[in-house]
C-alpha cells in the first residue's frame, strides 16, 4: 500500500534510490495491466505519490452514481394502502433500550429501539361488526424461530417489543415493525424450559415462570442481569407455569394448588398474602385500575377479590359451566368472559354479575368445538380473541358490542397457523401474534387501528 510521505531535503543520488526501491515493491506486489501502467507514471513523481495517481474509471463512476443521487432522489417505486393511514410513531425511549449488547451488534439496539417505539393508544372510530380488515405480514420471530413450541409471547407496554418464550429456553425480543422484526436480544434459561414470561408494568423487568417452584426476573434497566428466587417453600404451589400480572404494579399472582393464589409483591418479589378459593384455580386476571382481581374455578364458580382488602366481595356461578378453563375482563370493564372445557364461552354484562349469584349471560357463542384454553380482550374492547390448542386453526375473533363472530378470520386456507398457543393484541391494537405450536409466531396487521 503506498503511502504519502513528508517532504525532506535530499540529494538528487538519495531521490534516484528511492523510487527505485519503490518500483520494486510495487513489481512484487502489482503484475497486472493497469499496475503496470500506474507505475510508469509514477517513476518520476518522486515524495508526491499519492497526489499523481490517476482518476480511475471505477471512482469516476461512482461520483457520478453519488452525484445522480444527490441531485435526483430515489422515488418510492411502490404504493401500500396502509401508507396513508400510519402517521409517525410517537417516540417515547424507554430507559433501558440503549444496554441490549450493543457490541454484539452492527446497528446499536438504541438505535433499533427509538425507531420503534410509541406511546399512547390510537382513537379510531368503532370498529365495523361484518369483516376485520387485515392482512398477514412477516412473522414476528422469523429471524429467530423458537426451537420448540411457543408457550408465551406478550408485547412490551411502552415500545414496539414483542417477547416470546417456550420450550427451547430461550426468551427473545424482537422489533415490530411488520416487515423485518429484527430480533434484538435473547436470554438462555439454563435447564429452565420457560413456560411463561411476562413484563412488568413498567416494562422495566421480565418475570420468568417454570415447571420448578422458584421464577426468575431479568432486570433490563439495571446490571443485575438475571435474579434467581429462591423456591417458594410453604406455600401449596407446584410450579410457577402460571401467573398473572396486576396492572397498577402492585402484585404478581401465582397459581397454586387447592385453590389457593398466592400474591407476590412487583417491588420486593416477596409474598404479600394469600387468598383460597373453591376448585381448582383456572383463570386469574385483574381489572384495568388493578382494584379488583376476578378468578376461575374448575366449578364454574366466578370469585371478585377487593385488592385492598384482599377479601372476597361478590361469587357468581357461570351459567352451564361443566369445566371452567379461561377468564378474561374487558379494559372498560363492562364484560366478563368465562370459557369452559366444552368450547362453550359466557359473555356476562360486569355490572349485573355484580349483583346477582345465577347472572344470565349476554350471549353464548359456540363456534369453539374443543376446550377454550385462553380468552383475551384487545385494549379498545372491541375484539375478544379465543383460542383452543386441542386443534389446529381454532381462534375466533367476537366483535364488540355486537356480540358477534367476525366470519373472515382467520384465513382458512393458510396451511401455517396451527395450534394457537398464545396470543397478545400490541398496545394500540394495530397487530395481533399468535404463537403455535411449531415455534412461530405469525404477526397479522389489524388495519383498521392506525397506530402501533
Amino acid at each position: 500500500m503506498l503511502r504519502r510521505r513528508h517532504a525532506v531535503p535530499t540529494s538528487s543520488k538519495q531521490k534516484t534510490d528511492v523510487s527505485a526501491n519503490d518500483v520494486q515493491v510495487l513489481g512484487a506486489k502489482h503484475k497486472d495491466v493497469r499496475e503496470a501502467a500506474l507505475e510508469e507514471e509514477l517513476l518520476g513523481v518522486g515524495e508526491n505519490v499519492i497526489d499523481a495517481l490517476p482518476d480511475l474509471e471505477v471512482t469516476k463512476k461512482r461520483r457520478k452514481r453519488r452525484k445522480k443521487t444527490e441531485e435526483h432522489p430515489e422515488v418510492k417505486k411502490w404504493h401500500d394502502s396502509d401508507d396513508e393511514q400510519l402517521p409517525e410513531y410517537e417516540t417515547n425511549n424507554p430507559s433501558w433500550a440503549d444496554r441490549f449488547d450493543e457490541e454484539k451488534s452492527d446497528d446499536s439496539d438504541e438505535e433499533i429501539l427509538r425507531a420503534h417505539s410509541q406511546a399512547t393508544l390510537s382513537a379510531s372510530v368503532s370498529l365495523p361488526s361484518s369483516e376485520l380488515a387485515f392482512k398477514r405480514v412477516t412473522d414476528a420471530n422469523k429471524e429467530e424461530m423458537s426451537q420448540d413450541c411457543l408457550k408465551c409471547i406478550e408485547f412490551h407496554p411502552k415500545a414496539t417489543v414483542l417477547m416470546t418464550g417456550g420450550n427451547d429456553q430461550t426468551v427473545r425480543l424482537f422489533a415490530i415493525d411488520g416487515s423485518q422484526n429484527r430480533k434484538i436480544h435473547s436470554i438462555f434459561m439454563d435447564r429452565c424450559p420457560v413456560y411463561c414470561c411476562r413484563f412488568n408494568r413498567g416494562g422495566s423487568e421480565i418475570v420468568v415462570g417454570s415447571k420448578h417452584k422458584s421464577f426468575y426476573i431479568y432486570d433490563m434497566e439495571g446490571s443485575k442481569g438475571i435474579t434467581f428466587r429462591p423456591k417458594l417453600k410453604g406455600l401449596e404451589i407446584k410450579d410457577t407455569s402460571r401467573f398473572v400480572i396486576s396492572p397498577d404494579g402492585r402484585f404478581i399472582a401465582f397459581y397454586g394448588e387447592h385453590g389457593y393464589i398466592h400474591l407476590f409483591s412487583q417491588n420486593s418479589k416477596e409474598l404479600v398474602d394469600s387468598v383460597k378459593m373453591n376448585g381448582l384455580v383456572a383463570g386469574v386476571c385483574f381489572s384495568k385500575d388493578g382494584r379488583h382481581m376476578y378468578s376461575f374455578g374448575s366449578d364454574g364458580e366466578v370469585y371478585v377479590w377487593d385488592m385492598t382488602t384482599r377479601d372476597c366481595i361478590h361469587r357468581f356461578s357461570d351459567n352451564g359451566c361443566i369445566n371452567g378453563v379461561a377468564l378474561a375482563v374487558s379494559p372498560d370493564n363492562n364484560y366478563l368472559v368465562c370459557g369452559s372445557s366444552s368450547g362453550i364461552v359466557s359473555i356476562y354484562d360486569r355490572d349485573s354479575a355484580m349483583q346477582t349469584r345465577q347472572p344470565e349471560p349476554l350471549k353464548l357463542i359456540k363456534n369453539l368445538t374443543t376446550c377454550c384454553n385462553g380468552a383475551l380482550f384487545n385494549p379498545q374492547s372491541e375484539l375478544l380473541a379465543l383460542r383452543s390448542k386441542d386443534m389446529e386453526k381454532a381462534v375466533k375473533l367476537v366483535h364488540f358490542p355486537s356480540l358477534s363472530v367476525l366470519p373472515n378470520f382467520p384465513e382458512q386456507f393458510d396451511p401455517s397457523l396451527g395450534s394457537v398457543m398464545c396470543m397478545d393484541f400490541s398496545p394500540s391494537s394495530g397487530y395481533l401474534a399468535l404463537g403455535n405450536n411449531k415455534g412461530r409466531c405469525l404477526l397479522y396487521r389489524l388495519q383498521h387501528y392506525s397506530k402501533y
